[in-house]
């Protein structure tokens, strides 16, 4: 009877184990609340999931993507700012060579960016920035109000427990040059310089840890915080393993 009991309580843990892991996080953006244009700044949410080797963000837009947006992915490890970068980098190689400078005056660790239909992963120690595996660009881009990109967990120094923290901002041309005029975290941000204008090397850039306006910044809150979880038939497997343990040890202790 003690068996018979035992087996019981495991089949019903063991269909808890199996249910999915929260593998995929949606994060609302401002969306129109950004003027919802074409030109990038219309974020209404990027969605997170992970695979245990890989990494996948999903953009979406209140607006059809005009050409030529660039958007970057601002990671930041938990409990590790100090290690990172704390300069806005516009240079070739480091964080934005196209347009404005960029990034988190906290400490930004990794990136990824995007460019037409392709995208990169760069990582930054030793006081440098290393680009890294390339990156599948899965869809959309250009004329859609989505795009999608996978990045190995590695090329962003990430592994299955890793947390961060992050913004999405987004880079684009215009007449006067370009601007980093979209961010996940905020309502069309101001620059450094606090203003809206087109980027001008040296007098202005975007910060994603300190609003130009005084105004409250959401970086490094949980709400924009991601944990890089097991596979659900990973953690399914390991459930299993400890039941069948268990099963184990009351069926000989029952003898």
């Amino acid at each position: 009877m003690k068996i018979v009991s035992s087996v019981a309580s495991v089949l019903a843990a063991l269909s808890i184990a199996l249910l999915p892991a929260k593998a995929q996080v949606t994060y609302i953006g401002p969306g129109t609340a950004n003027g919802g244009g074409a030109n990038g700044e219309g974020i209404s949410s990027v969605v997170i999931n992970n695979t245990a080797s890989s990494i996948t963000f999903s953009i979406n837009t209140s607006a059809a993507q005009s050409a030529y947006v660039q958007y970057y992915v601002l990671l930041q490890y938990v409990g590790q700012g100090a290690s990172g970068s704390t300069a806005l980098f516009n240079s070739a190689g480091a964080l934005n060579g196209w347009g404005p400078s960029l990034g988190i005056s906290t400490g930004e660790n990794a990136f990824a960016a995007t460019w037409n239909t392709g995208a990169s992963a760069d990582t930054y120690s030793g006081g440098a920035w290393t680009q890294n595996a390339a990156v599948s660009y899965d869809a959309g881009g250009t004329g859609n109000n989505f795009l999608t990109f996978t990045v190995p967990l590695s090329s962003l120094g990430l592994s299955v427990g890793s947390q961060f923290y992050f913004d999405v901002a987004s880079s684009y041309p215009n007449s006067a040059g370009q601007s980093a005029y979209g961010s996940l975290l905020s309502n069309y941000p101001a620059e450094t310089d606090n203003s809206y204008h087109a980027y001008t090397l040296g007098q202005n850039a975007y910060d994603a840890a300190t609003d130009a306006g005084g105004a409250a910044t959401k970086f490094g809150t949980a709400a924009y915080r991601y944990t890089v979880v097991p596979e659900p038939v990973a953690s399914a497997f390991l459930g299993l393993g400890a039941l069948l343990m268990i099963v184990r040890r009351r069926v000989f202790s029952a003898r």
